[in-house]
């Protein structure tokens, strides 16, 4: 177990840590802290989801499909799906907006896959699509 220091009150691990940081010339503090930084904000989302069902008709180069949507943000969405697919491929999608009784054709590309669906990144071609997104987000 990582007792405390008991100079510092901070767990042993910690002291040694600091102490180790402490003693590496400058530009290696500011690489291993760049690389400390990268490692915990991986896979982190920039943008908030908002839960969002609503039936979706996608294609991605291989066929056409239709799911649903469970969330939404200004980035992109989540379809759920056991279709299996794989990240990196271009998507285009439709899917009604109800908030302005319209439809919206957008391109994305697949950012993460796991059991449950498909993670997508919108590539948002020019404002109107943007402001469709934020506007459809300001009334969920």
């Amino acid at each position: 177990m990582n007792q405390p220091d008991t100079k510092t009150d901070k767990p042993v691990n910690t002291s040694r840590l600091v102490e180790l940081f402490e003693k590496l010339p400058e530009n290696e503090q500011v690489a291993l802290l760049s690389e400390w930084e990268d490692r915990f904000s991986k896979g982190k989302r920039t943008n908030v989801r908002k839960p969002f069902f609503m039936v979706v008709d996608y294609a991605t180069g291989d066929g056409n499909y239709k799911d649903f949507i469970q969330d939404i943000s200004v980035g992109g969405l989540f379809i759920e799906t056991s279709i299996p697919f794989s990240e990196g491929r271009d998507i285009s999608l439709t899917f009604p907006l109800p908030s302005i009784s319209k439809h919206i054709k957008i391109a994305g590309e697949i950012a993460r896959v796991n059991d449950r669906g498909i993670g997508i990144k919108f590539k948002l071609g020019d404002q109107e699509q943007s402001d469709m997104i934020k506007t459809l987000l300001e009334n969920i």
